[in-house]
This record gives structure tokens, sequence and C-alpha cells, in this order.
């Protein structure tokens, strides 16, 4: 037996290249277009954002009908239970109200302090003129660093 001889395949016809270079830049060129609108498509829309609304609604209605004399229990059926209540005094009782929306609840008072006497009865009360300044974000995706 005589061992085999093992020559490289020589074809007569030349490759070509699959894809020529003109195609080549036209993909490249087409595909950075569309990736640039994409990304370009990001800076004009913007997410939804639900309304922030805290606290308890207090209309001009609810408040006009407190007065000196009423009960801890009585203030609660009014305007709902407080949202800051003293551990040390809790004879002093404050609602906060806040929305996001500026349309919402216009009506509703902001800020309200209610004391109580030693009879847990309303000694005196006011409403406060609150505006709450909310931090703008203007940076990229909430970096600092952009």
């Amino acid at each position: 037996m005589k061992p085999l001889k093992l020559t490289p395949f020589k074809s007569g016809l030349k490759s070509k290249p699959l894809i020529n270079r003109q195609t080549k830049s036209k993909m490249l060129g087409l595909s950075l277009a569309l990736s640039a609108s994409l990304l370009s498509g990001c800076s004009y829309l913007e997410p939804y954002k639900t309304p922030l609304t805290q606290g308890n609604v207090m209309t001009e209605e609810s408040i006009s009908h407190i007065q000196e004399g009423l009960t801890k229990g009585q203030v609660r059926e009014l305007i709902g239970p407080p949202q800051g209540k003293n551990p040390f005094n809790p004879n002093h009782w404050e609602y906060v109200f806040y929305s996001s929306n500026s349309t919402l609840h216009t009506d509703s008072a902001r800020h309200l302090i209610i004391n109580f006497d030693e009879d847990e009865m309303i000694k005196d009360w006011k409403a406060l003129p609150t505006t709450v300044a909310l931090k703008q974000d203007d940076s990229w995706l909430g970096l600092d660093w952009f």
C-alpha cells in the first residue's frame, strides 16, 4: 500500500467577497442613522408621572365646623386622623396636605394645627398656608455627573 498524498484543492474560479465595500458602508451608515434616531427619540418623550398626594384633604367647609370645645373624636370624624401626633404632647395634633397636582383640591387647607386642653377639648387651632418646594432634577437620568 502506498501512502496517499494530499494536495490542496485549487479551483480555477476566483472567490468573490459576499459583501462588497460599498454595501458595508451603506449598512454601517444606515445602522448609525437608526441608532441616532432611536437615541434622540428618548429625549423628546417624557414618562407619565402620577400626581403625588399626601395627607388629609381638609376642605374649607370641614375647617369651618372646627370650633373650641370639640372633642378629639369629633375632630377625627370631621377631618380624619392627624398626620403628626407629638408623642411628648398628645394634645397637639397637626394635619398636613400636599399634592403635586396644583388643580387637585384647590380649596383644601395645607397645614392645620390643633391644640387640646386636659379634658381633650379644642383649646385653640390655626390653619397655616404652606408651600412645598420640590427639588427640580434636570440632570440626565438623575445622574448629577452628566
